[in-house]
């Protein structure tokens, strides 16, 4: 995945994080699923500026070694689906104690995460 394209992507993810956090917060949700989205998000928010202080480091290892800047996203990014399963999780554990757009958003952030993390790969 290109640097840039990849910048896109993680600016997608935060913006999906964001959407779920307002939903917990607006919505019905448990204290562990408020818990898992508020980690989710904030972790979102990390990679997003890990990614944008990385886009000149990113353009000269694309033209050597892929490396320290590739491996290191990556393992924020595996962080962050499982983060995002715990938060699917507790969203199936809450049931019908969470209303329906909080669990969209929810799945709409794990699915963006765990697409990412596929082209990643």
């Amino acid at each position: 995945m290109q640097g840039t394209e990849l910048k896109q992507r993680v600016d997608q993810i935060e913006q999906c994080t964001d959407d779920a956090k307002r939903a917990v917060t607006s919505g019905s949700a448990t204290p562990e699923l408020r818990q898992c989205v508020q980690d989710m998000h904030q972790q979102a928010r990390q990679l997003q500026q890990a990614c944008s202080g990385g886009q000149q480091q990113m353009g000269q290892q694309q033209m050597g070694q892929q490396g320290g800047l590739d491996s290191g996203l990556r393992q924020q990014v595996a962080q962050l689906e499982q983060t995002a399963d715990r938060a699917m999780q507790a969203c199936r554990q809450a049931g019908s104690n969470v209303d329906q757009q909080t669990q969209q958003a929810v799945q709409r952030a794990h699915q963006e995460i765990s697409s990412v993390k596929k082209q990643m790969q």
